[in-house]
């Protein structure tokens, strides 16, 4: 502990203070910047792969249709790869349609994350759950390697990155399909 008188202490503690709320406020405009940049990227992106929309119910006069729009998360996410700033990379798509971007720390986005990320999100698109929260049905594994070779990944990129997603628990393939794994929603 310092045997500066306290007034001084308090003096530069205040000061301290001021400039870390400056910081702050700098940070959070960068912040806000980048958001902002990274949304516009995600927009293209939608705007290049639009949605899917499907007839999901009809009244029994049929005078009313419901439909859902939903986002081809795979076609999205490889699109994404293509507009992301360098060292941007899709983590994750929900259900829902929102989806996680996260900076990978490095000036490119190596082209392993990109894959992986193409894969997951293939593997998101075709699992099917319940009403009950439960997986019904699940892509084969020859399914997810030709999916993502239409999607722009080389079928060896392919296939090696689908095996390292099993290898660190984010997919499972079992009898030649595959399944979300325990670190699924967190790679």
């Amino acid at each position: 502990m310092s045997d500066d008188p306290l007034h001084e202490r308090m003096a530069e503690y205040e000061a301290l203070a001021t400039a870390a709320a400056e910081r702050a406020h700098e940070r959070d405009e960068v912040g806000a910047e980048v958001g902002d940049r990274l949304a516009a990227s995600i927009s293209e992106a939608v705007t290049e792969t639009g949605v899917n929309v499907e007839a999901v119910e009809r009244s029994r006069d049929g005078r009313r249709h419901r439909f859902t729009a939903r986002l081809d998360r795979a076609a999205l996410v490889a699109a994404l790869t293509e507009s992301l700033p360098a060292g941007f990379v899709v983590s994750h798509v929900n259900d829902d349609g929102s989806l996680s971007v996260e900076w990978t720390g490095e000036r490119e986005t190596p082209s392993k994350r990109e894959h992986g990320a193409v894969l997951k999100a293939i593997v998101a698109e075709e699992t099917a759950i319940d009403d009950d929260g439960l997986i019904s049905s699940v892509p084969t594994r020859d399914r997810v390697i030709e999916r993502a070779v239409e999607l722009g990944i080389e079928e060896s990129d392919a296939t090696e990155r689908l095996a390292r997603l099993e290898r660190l628990d984010v997919v499972d393939v079992a009898d030649g399909r595959v399944y979300p794994d325990e670190n699924f929603s967190r790679i």
